[in-house]
């Protein structure tokens, strides 16, 4: 009996050491260098009229609203956010930080669609979790956004 216990004990350390490596899914950026195939204008359906816009160059990733800017320089790229058998062309950024961790997600070429851009908020709504400020929210209402031609 002390054997399986044993045993058993050794399985689930070796589980969660397992677990533990796997949640290490992103990385710190402090630019967009190497994604290039992201850079352009993303607008609500692709119409860059509307607002808000979401540029991506090589110095990183951007909001415009109502003649503001906000510059996303040190971002995360989630690079296992797909798990480690995911082979697709989606790639997902935290693109901006907050004091209250990251308050959205960007999935560029989302559901495997090129120029496809979805936003969503992260983590929002559980208790203590982040709450979305205004602009942050207002990016996530335009969702989804298509690369402007």
């Amino acid at each position: 009996m002390a054997n399986l216990r044993t045993h058993l004990a050794a399985v689930l350390v070796a589980a969660a050491a397992g677990l533990a490596a796997s949640s290490a899914t992103a990385v710190e950026i402090s630019d967009m260098k190497g994604f290039e195939a992201l850079f352009g204008r993303y607008a609500p359906g692709g119409d860059c009229a509307r607002e808000p816009r979401v540029l991506v160059d090589a110095t990183g990733i951007a909001m415009e609203l109502k003649g503001v800017t906000d510059k996303s320089t040190k971002l995360e790229y989630a690079a296992s956010f797909g798990g480690p058998e995911y082979r697709g062309n989606t790639a997902w950024f935290f693109p901006f930080s907050s004091a209250n961790g990251w308050p959205v997600i960007m999935a560029f070429n989302a559901d495997e669609k090129h120029g496809l851009l979805t936003v969503e908020p992260h983590d929002e709504g559980w208790a203590g979790g982040p709450k979305l400020s205004a602009r942050h929210q207002a990016l996530v209402n335009g969702s989804p956004y298509r690369k402007c031609p």
